[in-house]
C-alpha cells in the first residue's frame, strides 16, 4: 500500500504542516523569506549542520521530514538570520514531532509532554531580538535572570556582532571592519525593550515559499543589497563616528582613586557623561576612546559606571606605545571603525586638552571638539592646529554640538 505522503507534492505537504511562531509585541524583524525541503529518507540537513535521522523521540519512523529554513535580513546583534523549524509526519500525512532552532542548536516543540501544534502546524514562540524558537513563551518570560539577559541584548548589545556569514554562504559574502561596523550603527537604532507579550503572529503561509538551495543561492545578494543601502545611508550623514578622551572629559581628575601601580581603582564621571554615550550609540553614532591612560583606569571607570561595552574603538597610549597628538594613535581608531585616512572628516574628538585632543584632531583631519569642564589645562591655543573648530561646557552641549553637525 502506498503511503499517503508519497502522493502528495513537497511543496503541497510543506504548506499543510507550515511553522506558526509568535514574536514579541514589540519585535523590529520579521521572517521575510521560507526556504523548504521535503527529505523522505535520511540525510543531511540541506541549510543546517545536522542529521536527520526521521527517528522520532518514541522510538518509530518519521514517513518524512520538511525543513523549514525562515530567513530574516536582521537579527537585533547581527545582519544575516536563519532559523529553522522541522515537522516531520507519520505515513498517513499526520504532524507527530516537531523541532526548531536555538542559537545554533535546536530543541523539541514540545512542554509538559505535548506538542506545540495547531491544525497539524507546528506552533513555536521567538525569542525577543534574537528569534531562537520554544515551545512556550515562559522560557523566555519566566525566569528575571533570562529577562535580564535578553533585555541587554535587544538594548545594549544591539548590533554587537556586525555582519554575520553564515555557514550556508561561507566564502561568498567578505565580513571586514568597515561592514561589522555599518551593521552596528544601523542596528543600535532599532534597539528596543522587550514586552515579553508575545502577540506578534507570523504565519510561514503568508512568506513566500521556496526551495531551500533557491533560499541559499538569494541570501548573498541580499546582504549586499542592505550593505550598500547602509553605505548610502552613511553618506548623507556628516558625522559618523565620536571619540572621546577621558581624563576630565568624561571622567573627573580630581575624583581618581588609584593603587600603587598609579591605575585608577574608582572615579567619578562628569554629569551626563554616560547618557551622552548611550545617547549617541543609539542615534547610530560609532563611539570610541582615545586616552592617554593606563589600560587598567579606562577599563576600570568605564565598567565602574557601566559604559565599557558602549565603545566600538579603543585608542590607548599605553598599550599602542604613542601618545596624542601623535597622529597615529588617531589613525588607529578610525581603522579600527573601519574608516579611511580620508574619511577622517566624518569623525569627531571630544577632548579637553587643546595641545594633545584638539591639535592632534585637527592635524589628523578630524571635527574637533574642546570640552571645557573646568581650567586645570590651558584655555589658550599656542598656534592655529590648537583652535577647536567647536566647544562646549558640559555633555549636554557635546550633544547639541553633534546633532548640528549631523
Amino acid at each position: 500500500m502506498t503511503a499517503p505522503t508519497a502522493g502528495v507534492g513537497d511543496a503541497g505537504l510543506a504548506r499543510r504542516h507550515a511553522p506558526i511562531v509568535f514574536f514579541d509585541a514589540a519585535e523590529p524583524f520579521l521572517p521575510e523569506l521560507v526556504g523548504f525541503r521535503v527529505l523522505r529518507q535520511p540525510g543531511p540537513s540541506p541549510s543546517f549542520d545536522r542529521y536527520l535521522s526521521l527517528a522520532l523521540p518514541d522510538g518509530r519512523q518519521a514517513a518524512a521530514a520538511i525543513e523549514y529554513a525562515l530567513w530574516t535580513d536582521w537579527d537585533i546583534q547581527h545582519l544575516y538570520e536563519l532559523e529553522h523549524v522541522w515537522s516531520y509526519v507519520d505515513d498517513a500525512g499526520q504532524l507527530v514531532f516537531a523541532e526548531a532552532s536555538w542559537h545554533g542548536r535546536y530543541g523539541a516543540l514540545v512542554q509538559g509532554g505535548r506538542l506545540a501544534a495547531d491544525g497539524g502546524r507546528p506552533v513555536a514562540y521567538a525569542q525577543p531580538g534574537k528569534h531562537a524558537m520554544c515551545a512556550a513563551p515562559e522560557l523566555f518570560s519566566g525566569f528575571d535572570v533570562q529577562r535580564e539577559s535578553i533585555a541587554r541584548a535587544t538594548g545594549p548589545e544591539a548590533g554587537s556582532m556586525g555582519l554575520l556569514v553564515g555557514k550556508p554562504i561561507a566564502g561568498r559574502v567578505e565580513k571586514t571592519r568597515r561592514r561589522d561596523a555599518l551593521v552596528s550603527a544601523y542596528l543600535r537604532t532599532r534597539s528596543f525593550t522587550p514586552t515579553f507579550r508575545f502577540t506578534r503572529r507570523w504565519d510561514a503561509l503568508d512568506t513566500p515559499f521556496l526551495s531551500c538551495e533557491e533560499l541559499i543561492d538569494r541570501i548573498p545578494s541580499r546582504l549586499e543589497d542592505w550593505l550598500s543601502r547602509l553605505e548610502a545611508e552613511r553618506a548623507g550623514r556628516r558625522l559618523w563616528a565620536v571619540l572621546f578622551d577621558l581624563g576630565d572629559t568624561l571622567m573627573v581628575e580630581d575624583s581618581e582613586e588609584k593603587d600603587e601601580s598609579a591605575t585608577t581603582q574608582r572615579a567619578e564621571l562628569f554629569p551626563g557623561a554616560a547618557e551622552l554615550i548611550w545617547r549617541l550609540r543609539t542615534d547610530g553614532y560609532l563611539v570610541g576612546l582615545v586616552a592617554d591612560t593606563r589600560p587598567g583606569t579606562y577599563r576600570n571607570v568605564l565598567r565602574q559606571h557601566g559604559i565599557y561595552q558602549a565603545f566600538d574603538v579603543f585608542a590607548i597610549s599605553e598599550e599602542l606605545g604613542f601618545e596624542k597628538p601623535d597622529r597615529r594613535i588617531f589613525h588607529h581608531a578610525l581603522d579600527r571603525a573601519g574608516l579611511a585616512l580620508d574619511e577622517a572628516s566624518r569623525v569627531a574628538m571630544v577632548g579637553n586638552n587643546l595641545s594633545r585632543d584638539v591639535r592632534g584632531a585637527n592635524a589628523s583631519g578630524l571635527l574637533s571638539i574642546w570640552l571645557r569642564h573646568n581650567a586645570r589645562y590651558p584655555t589658550s591655543p599656542t598656534g592655529d592646529l590648537e583652535w577647536p573648530r567647536f566647544e562646549a561646557t558640559s555633555c549636554e552641549q557635546v550633544y547639541d554640538v553633534i546633532r548640528k553637525i549631523g
